[in-house]
């Protein structure tokens, strides 16, 4: 069979910028309607009003890049635990997994009348794709938009998988795992709280919504103020979302507070640390002379804050320049004070076209993590055993999912119960990192990229580096 006419073969270059058309609806108690008609879609002009906040209902067309789509998708999903630090390297693989669907099943298509871009699915998806692998790329898909509105546009704080945390106004079906929402995060307003539910699908139907709203409305999920967001991804007419909100508030829950910076709130500061851990272990698992120092400027953390999306893009950060300028002189740079330094070391993940760096500080306070949860993995180990390969061949596939999971929720009881702990070392490892150089950190000096490396599209956060080689996507 041959392609239908007009098929593109195209890859989604990373310079490509693209719109997303994005639904907001509130509703009390949570009720999403029906999705909009295409043609509603398709002419959706209203620029999103607030930067990390939720604005008022309407459709909104949002432009972002593909370097934000990549750093929801690598921080968003089930927490890379004891099994990844103890084998980092497999961190690799998992990267792969999270990114690579996007790139295989979307491509980027002019919109008409104008010269901005679009998001739909390709010909492999259209045509060559069973129903099973369109249902697991829905997934991803869901939850790696979910996570690009929740925290690149609404300002939601780092996600956590539901199942690996308590929030202090948890209820008593918070225990059930199969009835708990995605995810879970924190909002610099109120109500701090959010549960995240998100769907995926060509075209999410209301029937999927009503089903994701029942869930993230149980009553006995919190007890406390929090808000309830129903994300929707589909893929036709084009990449387009619908969030659906409901804020339950108390008296006590009004005005806003401030901003949860780790610097200064250990929760944050765990929070942080859990949601950029997958890069930690792809870090350490770089080969030492693989990796390089990569100057950033201070303003690019300011920026990232200041625009729709999770990263700043640094071609249009001139302190990122100044900074690699100065550190042509690498005893000088290396001998300012180190809170005025963002110096990330970076490397490349094999089997992908990515660059990935952290922080100084943020590398330290993952170590200190990681170095817990190998801890309280032997433990769980000890107590429940992995079933054998014996035991393994006579239980059935239900059974030996229920082991896993017994095994994964004995593991969050335990890491929970050290939380004074966990919080304690790593906040002493995120300030001691934030004062020592890299090589003090790492036993060893690592060479300084002082130009901006060759055929990538650079992006960054306060605490993290992400770059994409443009040399593997065609237009």
């Amino acid at each position: 069979m041959q392609p239908p006419v007009g098929a593109s073969g195209a890859l989604l270059n990373p310079v490509d910028a693209f719109d997303v058309p994005v639904l907001v609806r509130r509703s009390s108690p949570l009720a999403p309607g029906r999705r909009p008609h295409p043609s509603h879609i398709e002419r959706a002009d209203q620029s999103w009003p607030v930067v990390n906040d939720v604005p008022p209902d309407g459709l909104y067309r949002v432009q972002t890049t593909w370097r934000d789509i990549i750093d929801a998708a690598l921080t968003v999903g089930r927490d890379p635990t004891a099994w990844l630090a103890s084998v980092p390297n497999l961190a690799w693989s998992e990267i792969v997994a999270r990114r690579s669907p996007l790139v295989a099943y979307l491509g980027r298509q002019p919109r008409s009348g104008d010269n901005r871009y679009r998001i739909e699915p390709n010909v492999v998806y259209r045509e060559g794709t069973e129903r099973s692998a369109r249902g697991a790329f829905g997934y991803r898909l869901g939850m790696t938009m979910a996570e690009w509105a929740c925290r690149g546009l609404m300002g939601l704080g780092p996600t956590t998988h539901a199942e690996a945390v308590t929030p202090g106004n948890a209820g008593s079906a918070w225990s059930n795992v199969s009835s708990l929402p995605d995810l879970v995060g924190d909002h610099p307003g109120t109500p701090t709280t959010w549960l995240v539910e998100a769907k995926g699908h060509r075209k999410v139907p209301r029937s999927a919504l009503l089903k994701g709203a029942r869930q993230l409305s149980n009553p006995n999920l919190l007890t406390g103020p929090h808000m309830r967001v129903l994300c929707g991804a589909s893929l036709e007419p084009q990449l387009f979302m619908s969030i659906d909100i409901e804020a339950v508030v108390t008296e006590e829950c009004s005005g806003r507070q401030a901003d949860a910076d780790p610097v200064s709130d250990d929760e944050a500061l765990l929070a942080l640390a859990r949601s950029r851990m997958l890069l930690y272990l792809a870090l350490i698992a770089i080969p030492v002379t693989e990796r390089r120092i990569v100057p950033v400027g201070p303003a690019s953390a300011v920026a990232g804050r200041s625009r729709n999306g999770t990263v700043s893009l640094l071609e249009f950060d001139s302190t990122t320049n100044q900074e690699r300028l100065e550190a042509r002189d690498r005893d000088r740079y290396e001998g300012r004070d180190g809170r005025e330094r963002r110096d990330m070391l970076t490397g490349r993940v094999p089997g992908t076209d990515l660059i990935i760096g952290m922080s100084r500080r943020l590398f330290a306070a993952c170590g200190s993590l990681a170095a817990v949860q190998r801890r309280v993995a032997i433990e769980v180990d000890r107590k429940q055993p992995q079933p054998t390969a014996s035991e393994r061949e006579l239980m059935s596939e239900d059974n030996l999912a229920i082991r896993y999971e017994q095994r994964r929720a004995l593991y969050w009881q335990r890491e929970r119960a050290l939380t004074a702990e966990t919080v304690a070392s790593t906040r002493a490892r995120f300030e001691e990192g934030q004062q020592r150089n890299w090589q003090a950190l790492l036993g060893r000096q690592v060479p300084i990229t002082v130009d901006a490396p060759a055929d990538v599209l650079e992006a960054a956060t306060t605490d993290t580096y992400l770059a994409v080689d443009t040399r593997t996507a065609t237009r």
